[in-house]
């Protein structure tokens, strides 16, 4: 049951969400009196015996009605790939997250001579317009990053110049881990729609003297085909129970979220966090409500489970699972580079906020 006050204006409405693992759904109120939302049936009764311990997650939706609309205004024109798309990704990134852009003067791009691009040299994308334009700009906003990409130079022993990346796609639409020629890659970055901004960061020299090119080839020659990290995307960035949630995410909104994905898309959810959520319990094989069920079996809540770190040695059903980031970071680690701290890093806690600052 839920009291509200009296409108303040006609656009004036009170949204609610009520969630579980189980379920989400919302209603909204005008009038000023108690309302009642009324649960006809449980899911199942595993539910009925999370409601039991934990009761029903409410959020308020502060904005009403009008501020519920314009919150859409402001999310779907990200994902439109035109000129009013880039300026919306660009408006949304100075109001959420404080950015300011500069516009370069002609010629917008540089002249890289390939020859002075070396192994090891770190490539910083941000795409700004368009489907993935609309993603990066999210993923930015909830991980505080400034780049949404990145991929890595090698240079072969016959001196040419290739790009390793996480996250290409494939002739079948998959996101998978490949090693382009550098001019391929040029190529393809100049004709993307969603207008890519690209940094190139060259290793400090003292880096570079410590970066093993051949351990680091063989590292990404065999990782070549592999999928793009999906299994640990989301949990880089999650180190702390309320923290690392820009408004109104939390902890409780994500397992809710998780559980209604795991219903429409269980292949899909299975790839994004069971298996992540598994190991952390140190299980196989459970779905979500095994995991929530687990958790709770060991006294755990389940934001404490999201903050379990991933670990590089875990292997998942389709191998090593590695974001752009932590793809890249993997390989100077094999290289060389975190020497004398190697095994005390974790590559796949890092994100791109903490590799690219």
């Amino acid at each position: 049951m839920q009291e509200t006050g009296s409108a303040q204006s006609w656009t004036c409405m009170d949204l609610y969400v009520f969630a579980t693992p189980y379920r989400i759904t919302w209603d909204y109120y005008f009038a000023a009196r108690e309302h009642t939302l009324e649960i006809t049936s449980w899911e199942e009764e595993a539910e009925l015996e999370y409601v039991k311990q934990h009761g029903v997650s409410v959020f308020l939706m502060p904005s009403g009605m009008l501020g519920t609309l314009l919150s859409l205004i402001d999310v779907l024109p990200l994902f439109s790939n035109t000129g009013w798309g880039q300026n919306s990704n660009l408006a949304f990134l100075e109001k959420h997250m404080g950015a300011t852009f500069e516009k370069r003067s002609q010629p917008w791009v540089a002249n890289i001579m390939k020859e002075d691009i070396q192994s090891g040299d770190f490539l910083a994308l941000s795409k700004i317009r368009g489907r993935w334009g609309g993603f990066e700009t999210l993923e930015k906003w909830v991980t505080g990053a400034f780049a949404g990409h990145t991929a890595v130079c090698l240079k072969d022993e016959k001196g040419d110049l290739w790009v390793a990346e996480s996250g290409f796609e494939n002739e079948k639409g998959e996101e998978i881990i490949a090693i382009v020629p550098w001019d391929e890659w040029w190529e393809m970055a100049l004709k993307d729609g969603s207008n890519p901004q690209i940094a190139l960061l060259p290793l400090h020299p003292d880096i570079r003297s410590r970066f093993n090119e051949s351990a680091a080839w063989d590292f990404a020659r065999s990782m070549v085909g592999k999928p793009y990290g999906y299994h640990n995307m989301i949990f880089s960035w999650i180190d702390t129970i309320g923290d690392n949630y820009p408004p109104p995410l939390d902890a409780n909104l994500v397992m809710a979220v998780m559980s209604m994905w795991t219903r429409l898309q269980p292949l899909y959810a299975a790839n994004m966090w069971n298996e992540a959520l598994n190991k952390r319990l140190g299980t196989e094989g459970l779905d979500l409500q095994g995991i929530i069920l687990e958790t709770e079996k060991r006294g755990m809540s389940f934001d404490q489970l999201l903050t379990v770190p991933e670990q590089d040695e875990w292997v998942y059903s389709d191998g090593k699972s590695t974001t752009c980031v932590s793809f890249i970071l993997a390989m100077y680690k094999e290289a060389g580079v975190f020497a004398p701290f190697t095994e005390s890093i974790q590559v796949t806690e890092f994100t791109l906020k903490s590799s690219v600052c």
